[in-house]
């Protein structure tokens, strides 16, 4: 019985020599073709660049039935891909100082923040079960939409002209094929995000439509968990002489604005405006209205509610549980995945990796490209 179907491995190299010097972008869109002809056949493009601004060299892995099958092809007087790894001295390095060389595991040791942050780890495994997700069920974009995409990532970083976009791609050492490969990345996530939220938003809404009220508040954080408990017992005496409910609502508002004003002045509180979903705020926000004060939790935090919003489910509130969606799933896929690390002692890693299956470690985990920050 044959491994594969006729003509798939020529079919293949076919392609693979089609795509040879090509960007990702464009061999991606190409894939799709191979694709079409092969419908029952999972495989997945990788690449390697030799250096910024090099050529990409493109391995085609497909998925066999009791294994996986790799399939490259190196033009003439381009490096094999087995003999690339032969060549690997300098890849251990991180970058050379004075003609220093900082090595990776002396790298991994400066970060080793890592091991007491679960989040970051979370982000290294969010992103590659996202672009293992988007291997095995693609996102192709017409030349429309990746031109929307790139205005809409331009837009959300002000780059607003051709001169701040250059300078931006500069500072970060991009050409336009890799700028159109991470905002091609963002998009993709995006769809990814849609895809696994389908309609579940409008039945998280109604399942906790108070939840979803706005709540405009000032955050106040102090030093330490006395000074807010004492803090939340001042902002909550009020002294009020007025004869109506309107009058008394406004007098309640000048004074919290007075209050709050004197706790900056001295007591020392970092006083921040917020808008939040009344759910952020935990079970003692349920019923919480204007001028209530919130506090005596875990944190050395009080925060005051100035006026409340009911829930409407707008785009934002829907991109909101859509991202709650997309994050519970994340860690469902994390707890399910196979996760070896390639430095840190067993006792660092062992730790790291059970937090990531914790149901809350997909907190401040998305899985945004490092490179498209900022």
């Amino acid at each position: 019985m044959p491994l594969f179907p006729d003509h798939l491995l020529n079919d293949a190299l076919a392609f693979l020599r089609r795509v040879s010097g090509a960007e990702p972008a464009d061999a991606r869109r190409l894939l799709g073709d191979l694709r079409a002809g092969h419908p029952d056949v999972p495989m997945r493009l990788v690449w390697q660049r030799d250096h910024p601004g090099g050529s990409h060299h493109y391995d085609l892995l497909i998925t066999a039935p009791d294994g996986t099958v790799s399939v490259a092809f190196a033009p003439a007087r381009a490096v094999p891909w087995p003999l690339r790894g032969s060549q690997g001295a300098g890849e251990q390095v991180v970058v050379r100082v004075d003609g220093v060389d900082v090595r990776m595991e002396q790298a991994m040791a400066v970060l080793d923040g890592l091991w007491g942050d679960s989040s970051l780890a979370a982000r290294l495994v969010n992103a590659a079960l996202v672009e293992q997700e988007l291997e095995r069920e693609p996102v192709e974009l017409s030349a429309e939409e990746l031109q929307e995409a790139m205005d809409a990532f331009r837009r959300a970083r002000g780059l607003l002209t051709v001169r701040a976009t250059r300078d931006w791609m500069a500072e970060r050492g991009l050409d336009h094929a890799s700028l159109e490969t991470i905002v091609h990345q963002e998009a993709a996530i995006a769809r990814l995000r849609r895809r696994v939220a389908t309609d579940g938003a409008a039945g998280r809404f109604a399942a906790d439509r108070d939840g979803h009220d706005r709540l405009s508040v000032l955050r106040l954080r102090y030093p330490h968990l006395e000074a807010a408990r004492t803090a939340a017992v001042r902002l909550r005496d009020r002294d009020t002489r007025a004869e109506t409910f309107a009058q008394a609502a406004e007098e309640a508002r000048v004074e919290t604005f007075a209050k709050i004003a004197a706790e900056a002045f001295e007591y020392g509180a970092d006083v921040r405006p917020a808008l939040v979903y009344r759910r952020e705020l935990g079970p003692e926000a349920a019923g919480a209205g204007a001028g209530d004060v919130l506090g005596g939790g875990p944190e050395p935090l009080v925060t005051c509610v100035l006026e409340v919003r009911p829930a409407v489910l707008d785009d934002e509130t829907r991109r909101a549980i859509e991202n709650r969606i997309f994050d519970d799933w994340l860690a469902r896929r994390r707890a399910e995945a196979s996760v070896e690390w390639m430095w840190g002692t067993a006792l660092r890693t062992g730790s790291v990796t059970r937090a990531l299956r914790a149901p809350d470690g997909s907190r401040d985990a998305s899985p945004t490209s490092p490179a498209a920050s900022g």
